[in-house]
């Protein structure tokens, strides 16, 4: 990590900005090609209504040359599905709950259906050819997307109607009786998208403390462990395995995806944080794009020759390929949610140095 060639690389990277500014680093749409970047929560960015659901997207395919789209779905309860049933057989789908309720129904094949009501905190695997569907439960919910590789934004626009809002309220206060789901003339040509209707498929009901099928899963009563073989699986919020890592400061990592869980290459990973001066934060440069979002507490980030930037909970981070950039946090508690493109992020470095760990926060000296 801090080898003498990446350093050069990193000096370099820093200087194609040269003399920026804070004000360059915050943006309220992704870019068109990949450089750093800031987009503070609910900003409008490339922002669509399908319904009565608000989609923006904060990582695009254009602005992290097609790595991976970073989304948020922001909506009120619903009695209905939130989309149709689908598979998708070129991108993996990752679903992290920021805040309220949603279901997620995910069947691999002809494999047993599984379904898992996810709350704050919780994160759901849906891996390429894998039928799924969900239902936002809670009056105010915000589901978190990363979809692998990016571009899969291009079907929300094509069904969207786009968005803006001086207030940059989280979604559209009214009661719009329309469905978010395509009108079923349209269904052929969603697979131009990546998009395969499954309407024969029924999302069970069964449910049991929030999972279905109740004789093989823990859900929020027992370790979750991660999945293997591209098949669908779910962590809930703090029951996955664990690491902790002291070598800058307390670090706790909680795996999401890795190189072994899924079959794409990118990880997905939550960290949280003690209290660290700059000083002695470690600078990262990586060979794949990373994008932080905070969950929780302030995350104080310096991409390139950027300032310091400060974030804030829902607030995103993009770096891209080659670009230095240091982390740290000036609070005594910070959680955020980390994607990388490929398996040699940050948190698959400090996985590798860190120790097996059982407690979702770090210890007290």
């Amino acid at each position: 990590m801090f080898t003498s060639s990446l350093l050069l690389l990193a000096s370099f990277g820093a200087g194609l900005v040269q003399s920026a500014t804070l004000e360059e680093l915050y943006l309220q749409n992704a870019p068109s090609s990949p450089r750093p970047y800031v987009i503070p929560h609910y900003a409008n960015s490339h922002a669509v209504t399908i319904g009565d659901q608000l989609y923006r997207f904060t990582v695009t395919g254009p602005s992290s040359d097609n790595a991976f789209t970073l989304m948020s779905t922001n909506a009120p309860s619903s009695g209905a599905l939130g989309v149709l049933p689908h598979i998708h057989q070129r991108h993996s789908e990752n679903f992290f709950n920021l805040k309220g309720r949603f279901q997620l129904w995910a069947q691999k094949g002809a494999e047993e259906q599984q379904a898992r009501l996810l709350t704050q905190g919780d994160y759901g695997s849906v891996p390429r050819n894998t039928t799924h569907t969900f239902q936002i439960l809670d009056p105010d919910t915000e589901m978190v997307g990363v979809v692998v590789p990016g571009g899969f934004e291009e079907l929300f626009y094509a069904l969207g109607t786009n968005h803006t809002s001086a207030t940059n309220t989280p979604f559209v206060p009214a009661v719009s009786n329309s469905s978010s789901a395509p009108d079923p003339s349209m269904i052929s040509s969603l697979q131009r998208f990546d998009v395969y209707a499954q309407l024969d498929f029924e999302p069970r009901r069964d449910l049991v403390n929030g999972t279905a099928p109740v004789d093989k899963s823990k859900w929020h009563t027992g370790d979750n462990a991660l999945g293997a073989s591209g098949k669908p699986y779910f962590v809930a919020s703090g029951y996955g395995p664990k690491y902790l890592s002291s070598k800058y400061g307390y670090q706790v990592i909680q795996p999401l995806v890795t190189k072994q869980s899924q079959d794409a290459n990118y990880t997905i990973a939550t960290i949280s944080l003690s209290r660290q001066t700059k000083d002695n934060a470690p600078t990262y440069v990586l060979p794949g794009a990373a994008a932080f979002e905070v969950l929780e507490g302030v995350l104080m980030i310096q991409i390139g020759d950027y300032p310091v930037a400060t974030l804030y909970t829902g607030d995103v981070a993009f770096i891209p390929v080659g670009v230095a950039f240091t982390y740290y946090t000036e609070v005594a508690f910070t959680k955020v949610l980390y994607v990388n493109s490929g398996s040699s992020g940050v948190d698959s470095q400090l996985i590798k140095g860190a120790k097996s760990w059982n407690f979702a926060t770090f210890p007290t000296y």
